[in-house]
């Protein structure tokens, strides 16, 4: 499978999005300054990938990745960044890395992070436990990889990792858990 630009999936979402008259659900782009001062304050550069995904949307307002991860903002970044190095710092088990830059949360004290320090890109997840529950899917991969999946599943209705996109009907953009479903 060929993976997209971020900025096409961000296309076909907010095509998806506008379809169902929810694309004020996203943020507006970030400005290059808040990336810069996400870079500033972390004392690290951000992935290319993460910057094109804040330059799409500085956050995704009530928007999701599966199965509930919203994206953060720039400040976000930073805020989230600044609470697990703080709490996980001297943790013996499962630390939180200062070159793990989240860029989406579950705003129960889980992210989902891309390591900087490697040339790689696959997506980890830190949970208020200091677990990971990412499954093996390929959507994982990569930032375009998560983006593609996202977006494919939304135009085609196909459950992706167990989880179906938001129903048309719904208030709230969540995905559904289908615990015994594969990929169709």
């Amino acid at each position: 499978m060929k993976l997209r630009p971020i900025s096409e999936s961000w296309h076909r979402i907010e095509r998806w999005l506008q379809d169902r008259e929810r694309i004020r659900e996203l943020a507006p782009p970030a400005a290059g300054q808040d990336i810069a001062r996400i870079a500033e304050r972390l004392g690290v550069n951000l992935h290319p990938d993460h910057m094109q995904l804040l330059l799409g949307h500085n956050g995704s307002g009530s928007f999701t990745f599966p199965p509930y991860y919203e994206i953060l903002s720039a400040n976000e970044v930073v805020d989230a960044w600044r609470i697990k190095t703080d709490v996980w710092a001297d943790h013996p088990h499962s630390p939180y890395r200062p070159h793990w830059v989240p860029f989406a949360s579950d705003r129960a004290g889980g992210v989902l992070y891309l390591d900087v320090s490697r040339p790689d890109e696959h997506i980890g997840a830190h949970d208020r436990e200091g677990s990971s529950l990412l499954s093996s899917h390929s959507m994982w991969a990569s930032l375009p990889s998560l983006m593609h999946h996202t977006a494919d599943a939304l135009e085609s209705g196909h459950v992706l990792d167990r989880y179906r996109r938001p129903s048309d009907e719904d208030d709230f953009l969540l995905w559904e858990v289908f615990p015994d479903a594969a990929d169709n």
